[in-house]
């Protein structure tokens, strides 16, 4: 999976490539042999040329410049971005011929302030021009990522884990993110959409035409040639770089640059920068502010910020964007956050391409987590695991529930012994209403519990491994998702599933069906024999049984005894003992009925508990989820 992550930004692009992979941070592509390129379009002989080509100097026709800036207002503006996306395919198609050919998808940034539909018409946008699979991201959030993943800005991981609020200041707009335990905010991206670096480029050029001797004729031209002003604009802004790049090296006389203009005569137009004249270009309103100044929109912007940010102040803001070399504005950023530590990304017309492509990287990671763990939770993965584990259940079930039957019997057997009962028939059903309640009572569910809590601990142990390696493949810290820590809404410390409430009791009726009439037979079966038959009572019952199978043959025989009332004496001599032991003989005959009972499939067993598992684990495991993405988005 290669990843391409591209700025387009209204004064300058760049493009990255990250192995999805791999380790190694997001590289630059070079365009026409520079990191990065001014967002400039043209054509010459019909052939559209992009950045420094883009120039009338060059010979190119219809130069274009700031068309994204335009593209909430112009529709012509489409066209340009379409264009240049085209150049920037064909540049890197002649380049990086092969590289391109693996490249699985590409993410493209926008400002925090454009909506989600707005999002989709670029993206689609793009795709036209020939970039595979386009993803659309907020800049701001790119800029955060880069800021989170980046070797060489050195920042307290500790602080950008608590708090942090990135500001990307491009030549367009102003981007921020806020990010509280590396997971963005409900308002995490918002900005001023208008306000940007390339605002400052316009009055330096519409002041350098005002004072200059030919200020009509510049009028005229510029006024008449779109591919005039945009060369006359990036050399303004070429000029504003230049002195916030070395904003001493300005002070005195300041920074100049002479422009030869070209159209129907030769003109000279001067541009000159010095620390007042800035001063003064701040301050100065801007229609396209709504008459605001350019700091005083910074200030507002500042202002909002620190309000969204004031119950968790930012431990760290991070600056990036071409525009955010800018003096004044790291000035204003520190006035508006005093305790927290303010930073700038190297290279910053590079860090949003990079961050760019790193959003790729972690969208899909974070997709592939989410759909894994709710194959886990929901899905064919827990299915699986119950399946092949499944009947190491069937053991321990059937010895609790043989045991609580036995203790049922017995208690039966000692009420008809002391002549609380009268027949076998009313002993019979006696053992069928107290294995009843038995099943449906805590003996039996503490029973069940304890067997399966065994087999559960393994389960949750292999599922634990699968859910490690995932973390490892998505970079979730494992202990995110440790299910041994996990606290389960039933109270119980760990992960504990009573089989009696998630199976129901329709279930369990099923299951009491088999045990009792294993447990029928074993005791009351042959007319009562089974039980009276045992001990000194069976000397008497021997002889009985004889004449009464020689009168009325073994079936009247059967049911002469199970009406018959015993005297209690008689009964008195049958042991406890006596009956443990012939239920003994029989024990794994009626642990055999509940095996077989709880492994065909007809009855469902492993796929009820495939589904009450997936109910008890699957919201914990999508909480566990939710708290763990906070890792990958950051």
């Amino acid at each position: 999976m290669k990843i391409l992550g591209f700025d387009l930004g209204d004064g300058e692009s760049c493009v990255t490539l990250l192995d999805g992979s791999s380790a190694v941070e997001p590289r630059v592509l070079p365009l026409m042999g520079q990191l990065s390129i001014l967002s400039a379009v043209g054509y010459i002989s019909g052939r559209i040329v992009i950045g420094d080509t883009a120039s009338v100097q060059a010979g190119s026709e219809d130069a274009r410049v700031r068309f994204k800036s335009r593209y909430l207002i112009d529709p012509a503006a489409s066209a340009d971005i379409r264009a240049f996306a085209q150049g920037v395919v064909a540049e890197l198609m002649r380049s990086e011929p092969a590289l391109m050919a693996e490249v699985t998808h590409t993410v493209v940034g926008c400002p925090a302030g454009w909506g989600e539909g707005r999002r989709e018409q670029y993206a689609a946008l793009m795709e036209s021009a020939g970039f595979p699979n386009v993803r659309v991201v907020p800049e701001s959030r790119a800029a955060f990522l880069y800021a989170r993943h980046a070797r060489g800005l050195r920042v307290d991981a500790d602080r950008m884990r608590r708090s942090a609020m990135v500001i990307d200041v491009g030549s367009s707009t102003t981007d921020f993110a806020y990010i509280i335990d590396g997971h963005q905010q409900d308002l995490s991206l918002f900005g001023d959409t208008n306000l940007g670096g390339g605002l400052l480029d316009e009055l330096i050029l519409r002041h350098a035409v005002e004072t200059s001797a030919d200020r009509a004729e510049l009028e005229r031209v510029l006024k008449e040639s779109p591919a005039w002003y945009s060369y006359c604009e990036l050399e303004a802004r070429r000029l504003k770089e230049k002195y916030f790049l070395d904003e001493k090296a300005g002070e005195g006389t300041g920074l100049s640059k002479r422009v030869l203009v070209c159209y129907d005569k030769a003109l000279i137009l001067e541009m000159k920068l010095t620390r007042s004249a800035v001063e003064e270009l701040i301050r100065e309103p801007i229609p396209a502010l709504g008459g605001k100044s350019f700091l005083s929109c910074l200030q507002d912007t500042l202002r909002t910020a620190a309000e969204v940010s004031r119950k968790c102040p930012p431990g760290v803001v991070i600056l990036t964007g071409g525009a955010s070399r800018m003096g004044f504005l790291k000035e204003e950023v520190r006035a508006a956050f005093p305790d927290s530590l303010s930073v700038m990304t190297p290279e910053p017309e590079c860090s949003i391409a990079r961050g760019l492509a790193y959003a790729g990287r972690v969208d899909e990671n974070l997709a592939v987590f989410r759909r894994e763990v709710a194959s886990i939770a929901h899905g064919e993965t827990l299915s699986r695991l119950v399946s092949a584990s499944v009947h190491e259940l069937y053991e321990p079930i059937a010895e609790s529930l043989y045991s609580v039957a036995v203790d049922s019997t017995l208690e039966s057997v000692g009420l008809w012994k002391h002549g609380g009962i009268s027949t076998v028939d009313e002993l019979d059903a006696m053992i069928g209403q107290k294995i009843a309640a038995a099943f449906s009572g805590d003996a039996v569910r503490s029973g069940l519990e304890d067997a399966v809590q065994s087999w559960l601990s393994g389960l949750m142990r292999t599922l634990e491994n699968e859910l490690t390696a995932l973390c490892v493949r998505c970079g979730v810290p494992p202990e995110h998702m440790s299910l041994g820590a996990m606290p389960l809404r039933t109270g119980l410390s760990g992960v504990k599933l009573s089989l009696t409430d998630a199976m129901g009791m329709d279930w369990l009726s099923g299951l009491m069906g088999v045990v009792f009439a294993a447990i029928g037979a074993a005791v009351c079966g042959g007319g009562g024999i089974a039980v009276i038959g045992t001990g000194p009572v069976g000397i008497l019952t021997g002889a009985v049984v004889g004449i009464l199978v020689a009168l009325i043959g073994r079936s009247g025989m059967e049911k002469a005894l199970r009406r018959a009332t015993i005297p209690v004496f008689l009964r008195g001599l049958v042991t406890e003992r006596a009956v443990r032991r012939g239920m003994e003989r029989q024990k794994e005959d009626i642990k055999r009925e509940i095996i077989s009972s709880l492994a065909d499939p007809a009855n469902g067993f492993a796929a009820r508990l495939t589904q009450s598992l997936g109910e008890t684990l699957g919201a914990q495991l999508e909480q566990m989820a939710k708290n763990a993405e906070m890792s990958i988005s950051a």
